[in-house]
């Protein structure tokens, strides 16, 4: 899931962050270890002796997604402490989680995703990076981390979704994804499942639904919700709907009536709200319910979870459609079942899961099992990461592909809100060669 910023100055800092990061050749220069960035927790650790190696969460920890970010550093937490015992292979390792968020944007801020990226890069310690969560964070910090000095550092996303940090798009900026990997080496993974099926499982959905012949849609201007919102649109197209609208929605408005009355005036039967609940998406969801009636169809990809962020909506987020990149957690195996029971009782959760929190386990797993088979650096690590088979994991049987991204399958879960939860709908599955 992955993600943001206004077209203009804030976009334009990220453009410029990332140009400046793929325009120096090879490695950083740094000549020291330096702490951890001031906004990283202390380093969780229970072994014998200090940890030899770090490994850091990087994830929004304000915001209305707050409640399932913390719940993903109880997974990785778990998954050291309970399944590691905090010695990995021959190595100790103790684990930070850091804030990529600001409390006044409420999610991701672009310049405190650089600061991160630079502090993790000149920390030798420093072995892997767990996140981050929103695709717009790591199109700034990738490239920074990618010419480290002591070599690109791993990175594993459980749920960044943009589909031009590991390949091609008709959507993609230019440059992707080859622009945040200025040293050539691929040190970038993801277990979720990329937009390019995200946007398209949503328009299918609602086509076998039988739920609208004509579509508005909104995005919200970010790198994640412009991108997402292109895929569902050019599907939507094949599948004979009309497409009624497409244009962002501002974050900062205090009304959106005008905009729902815009909408109303088409006759769409739908609206596909490509973004992000923390971007004012409750408001959102509110004003356009009360134009809009009960008898217009909303639907979303998973920047609208956790669940509890949208149903602040009330009545007005009743009914809609959010997809989610990963196998539905109904649907997991034994050992996907294992570890949300685990988890549950670890971090004395209330309610029904999110999905990302579990995903992250299996990320946590990955990363791990293959520091488990390194020789203790950087490289080694992402060496291992290409060459990782897991079977009967937490998501499954699967492994990366040359770019990063998770195969031989690519899922797509839909669910419905209904009462004070997400209910479980359907699940779209695409296989592919890997």
């Amino acid at each position: 899931m992955k993600k943001r910023i206004l077209i203009g100055g804030p976009i334009a800092a990220v453009i410029l962050l990332v140009a400046g990061a793929a325009a120096v050749a090879g490695p950083l220069r740094s000549n020291s270890v330096s702490a951890l960035p001031s906004t990283c927790g202390p380093v969780f650790y229970k072994g014998s002796g200090s940890p030899k190696l770090i490994v850091v969460s990087d994830l929004p920890l304000q915001g209305a997604g707050r409640a399932q970010t913390l719940e993903m550093g109880q997974a990785i937490r778990y998954v050291l402490e309970k399944q590691y015992h905090f010695k990995v292979g021959k190595y100790t390792v103790g684990y930070a989680g850091c804030d990529d968020s600001t409390a006044q944007a409420g999610r991701y801020d672009p310049a405190v995703c650089s600061a991160n990226g630079t502090a993790y890069a000149a920390n030798s310690n420093l072995i892997g990076i767990l996140g981050t969560f929103n695709s717009g964070c790591s199109k700034v910090l990738l490239p920074i981390v990618n010419r480290a000095p002591g070599g690109p550092i791993p990175m594993i996303s459980s749920a960044n979704t943009a589909v031009g940090l590991t390949h091609n798009a008709p959507w993609n900026s230019p440059g992707e994804p080859g622009i945040y990997y200025p040293t050539g080496k691929r040190n970038y993974f993801r277990v979720a499942a990329t937009d390019d099926y995200q946007g398209p499982s949503m328009a299918d959905a609602l086509k076998a639904l039988k739920k609208t012949k004509k579509v508005y849609i909104l995005n919200d201007q970010t790198t994640f919700g412009a991108g997402v919102a292109s895929a569902f649109q050019g599907r939507a197209k094949k599948l004979g709907m009309t497409v009624a609208g497409y244009e962002p929605w501002d974050l900062n408005a205090t009304d959106y009536t005008a905009l729902a009355q815009k909408i109303k005036n088409t006759g769409a039967t739908a609206v596909y709200l490509g973004g992000l609940v923390c971007d004012n998406g409750v408001k959102l969801l509110k004003d356009l319910r009360s134009v809009l009636g009960p008898g217009v169809q909303f639907a979303g990809p998973d920047g609208w979870t956790p669940e509890s962020a949208t149903l602040a909506a009330g009545a007005a987020a009743q009914g809609m459609y959010i997809s989610y990149a990963g196998q539905p957690l109904s649907k997991l195996g034994p050992a996907g079942k294992t570890f949300i029971k685990n988890l549950t009782k670890y971090s004395h959760w209330k309610g029904q899961m999110p999905p990302y929190p579990v995903y992250q386990g299996q990320s946590a797993q990955a990363l791990f099992a293959a520091i488990a088979k390194s020789n203790g650096t950087r490289q080694s690590v992402v060496d291992q990461l290409h060459k990782l088979h897991v079977v009967k994991g937490i998501m499954g049987t699967f492994h990366f592909d040359k770019n990063g991204d998770i195969v031989p399958f690519k899922w797509i879960s839909v669910e419905k809100l209904k009462g004070n939860a997400g209910v479980y709908a359907f699940a779209v599955v695409t296989k592919v060669k890997g």
